[in-house]
């Protein structure tokens, strides 16, 4: 067993990730006969869900904030066919520990199978198709609700309230830097955005240790786990961010957000709906780079352009301080 590391309330303890179906069945000719029926998953989730058979759905691009889409593609296929059993393999096990839609995770593969992702979107610099709609529509499945849904503990949520309990002001969250630099808003923005909003707002910082350091924030970067930060962010009354894991977090978690885009990712592919999204679309827009592939060759026009303004316009401090009281 592999440890994951502590949560308030005890240890996460999970099976290592595993994909060893080419293990069991190594011969040409069986690899073939699955691949076929897998191809023909649209047409045999109706039989599997009546035969109660298991699916395995695979978290194959890997960052943190996937592995929350995962469990959002899995939300909408037991919506679908709520008999059939899934088994999630994800690199991230610990952020969908609690999911109620997930009967096992990371065991091995099983038979039928299904990538979670969307890399035919960033092949293709998509602007419109939704992260969840193209998976569905992979799947033959029609309906789908592009909405995060985060489970913690209540030992969790506990320790969160005893640790926020501090703050006499409402909490604002704040997470300023992706591993993706054409996400990252500039930290003059930020500083000058922290200074307008200090006032009314204890603002907390979360996300790791890259994140830079701000007076006049309480700083929990770099010191919580995922979990641990989910759960803190949980009695925040807005957050503000980039596209990242605490935007998915923080919509499954149902506090409002400002999600600051720039151009880099189209809002319609991953900005959900209930979030103020600030985007700028520019004619390199949208560019799909990733980190370590390709850079920006325009300075991050995109992200310049989202001013602070902007920002503080596109939420009401007073409607996060009434949530909170």
């Amino acid at each position: 067993m592999k440890d994951y590391g502590q949560i308030p309330g005890g240890k996460i303890e999970l099976q290592p990730l595993l994909y060893p179906f080419h293990k069991t069945y190594p011969h040409k000719l069986w690899s073939k006969y699955r691949w076929f029926q897998n191809s023909r998953l649209p047409f045999l989730l109706q039989s599997l869900n009546e035969r109660k058979k298991w699916l395995t759905v695979i978290d194959r691009l890997g960052a943190p904030g996937d592995s929350i889409i995962t469990a959002n593609v899995i939300r909408c296929i037991k919506e679908q066919y709520p008999e059939l059993r899934i088994n999630c393999i994800t690199p991230h096990p610990e952020l969908i520990l609690l999911d109620p839609n997930i009967d096992s995770i990371n065991q091995p593969e099983t038979f039928y199978s299904f990538d979670s992702t969307y890399w035919e979107l960033i092949v293709r610099k998509e602007e419109k198709q939704n992260i969840i709609e193209h998976n569905m529509q992979r799947l033959g499945i029609q309906k789908y609700d592009y909405k995060a849904v985060y489970y913690l503990s209540e030992e969790e949520k506990d320790w969160a309230k005893q640790e926020t309990i501090q703050f006499e002001k409402p909490i604002l969250a704040i997470c300023t830097k992706s591993k993706e630099p054409v996400k990252n808003w500039p930290e003059a923005n930020w500083l000058d955005l922290i200074q307008n909003l200090k006032a009314k707002f204890s603002i907390i910082q979360l996300g790791d240790s890259r994140e830079p350091t701000f007076k006049c924030v309480h700083r929990y970067a770099g010191k919580l786990s995922m979990r641990e930060s989910a759960a803190i962010l949980s009695y925040a009354s807005y957050f503000i961010g980039p596209d990242s894991l605490l935007m998915h977090i923080a919509n499954g978690l149902n506090i409002p957000s400002t999600i600051i885009f720039g151009g880099s990712r189209p809002v319609n592919c991953f900005g959900y709906a209930d979030n103020i999204n600030l985007s700028i679309t520019l004619d390199c827009s949208p560019c799909w780079i990733h980190h370590g592939y390709d850079e920006c060759q325009n300075d991050l026009k995109c992200l310049n352009q989202i001013s602070v303004s902007q920002v503080l316009k596109s939420f009401n401090p007073d409607i996060a301080i009434n949530s909170y009281e």
